[in-house]
């Protein structure tokens, strides 16, 4: 079983032993794979791992990183061509940014709007945040490839977008089953990934009056208006 994760440092373990890739473009590469879900042709694959050579060149030290892969993963874990390169999906491959996206768009099949929520959004919505336990690829970077860098910081800005939906979906689920201790938790953090999100700050207050901190509740109004005063 190969296991992904790419919420935080990319970490990669098969059969419950970690793999170490022996280069920094053969993680840029299984992450791209693994989190667009798509197959690439070795042409743009090559251009945007090594851009600064030719694409003689690049398409041989592309040959290299995908042999370097194989040797890390497995070769039956790869679908590669002449033209293209995928990874492999199916049930020998976990992935947490799957999980993540899966149990978001399980809501889906609740028959109730985007907006809205039920009881059957809370468990899905835990463990969505859960896995979420940092930026994608958090700390890493390829500082030969602007294009690479470019995609994997539009990527973890969608990623946060919809963690910081998720956080708002559970702090109202979890305020109307009464859990204000467990909400406010799930408010702070919210606002620690996007401080200007001014209905945040708003439930935050309401939640710390509810639970008899209105001095905290205070200080959070005070905090709105600093950030958004900044801003």
């Amino acid at each position: 079983m190969l296991h992904l994760y790419f919420f935080g440092p990319p970490r990669i373990e098969l059969d419950g032993q970690p793999v170490i890739l022996d280069t920094r473009k053969a993680t840029a590469l299984v992450a791209y794979l693994a989190v667009t879900r798509q197959r690439h042709s070795r042409d743009a694959l090559a251009a945007l791992l090594y851009p600064e050579a030719d694409q003689s060149r690049a398409r041989a030290a592309l040959r290299r990183t995908l042999s370097s892969l194989k040797a890390g993963i497995g070769e039956s874990r790869l679908v590669v061509d002449r033209e293209s390169v995928a990874l492999l999906a199916g049930p020998g491959r976990w992935c947490d940014v799957d999980r993540f996206q899966q149990l978001l768009a399980e809501r889906q099949r609740h028959g109730h709007g985007e907006q809205a929520v039920c009881p059957r959004c809370l468990s899905p919505l835990q463990e969505a945040v859960a896995l979420y336990q940092d930026d994608l690829l958090a700390g890493f970077s390829l500082r030969d490839s602007a294009a690479f860098d470019e995609w994997q910081f539009f990527a973890m800005e969608q990623l946060r977008r919809k963690l910081t939906s998720a956080l708002g979906r559970l702090v109202q689920i979890l305020t109307g089953e009464g859990d204000l201790a467990a909400a406010v938790e799930r408010a702070r953090r919210l606002l620690a990934l996007d401080p200007l999100h001014e209905p945040g700050h708003r439930v935050l207050m309401l939640l710390l009056a509810w639970t008899g901190q209105p001095q905290d509740a205070l200080r959070q109004y005070r905090e709105c208006v600093r950030v958004l005063s900044e801003e």
